[in-house]
């Protein structure tokens, strides 16, 4: 059962298939429960891309507490970028405030481009347009605060774009020109 259940993990990994991850390892607390006991077991040691992917994946669905506890056993937080993102880029474009706290409070690099050229602060922007969450404005609050470059172009291009919330629009681009929330949070 171990065999078949690892190996259909790899597979989710090697394809980009988090979210069959999650389900196929019994949901949340399943994916949280066989990730973490994997590691403990050294399953992942023959298997580096796997959990460099693994971490990606936690971080793109939210499960903050396993991707931390991967950060705290010497993960690299931009290793597992075979889909294109790393786990701190999935996890600004996903919304998931809570693991973007826990990046900044690691004191992760914010600025190491994705595939597709984009940084962290990059690709929450994009998202806050194209796949909003509600957890968009604050995560780009958080990184610009924290230390995220404000690439030159970045305020024009944000206040070009069709932003659907006014107040979104707002804080964003109070963020960008310097204006906004400068406070550590």
């Amino acid at each position: 059962m171990m065999d078949k259940l690892w190996k259909e993990a790899l597979r989710h990994l090697d394809e980009g298939n988090f979210t069959a991850l999650q389900e196929h390892l019994g949901g949340p607390e399943g994916f949280d429960r066989q990730v973490i006991d994997w590691f403990d077991s050294g399953q992942f040691k023959d298997e580096p891309a796997a959990l460099n992917e693994v971490l990606s994946c936690a971080m793109m669905l939210g499960r903050t507490e396993t991707a931390e506890y991967l950060v705290d056993k010497g993960v690299e937080p931009y290793a597992g970028m075979k889909t294109g993102l790393a786990g701190p880029h999935y996890a600004a474009s996903a919304g998931r405030v809570e693991a973007v706290r826990m990046l900044i409070e690691k004191k992760i690099a914010l600025n190491v481009k994705n595939s597709y050229g984009g940084t962290i602060l990059g690709q929450a922007l994009w998202s806050a347009v194209n796949e909003p969450s509600d957890g968009h404005c604050e995560i780009i609050e958080r990184l610009v605060a924290a230390g995220a470059e404000v690439e030159p172009g970045m305020l024009e291009w944000w206040n070009d774009q069709p932003v659907r919330s006014s107040n979104t629009k707002q804080r964003v681009a109070k963020a960008l020109s310097g204006t906004g929330r400068s406070e550590a949070f």
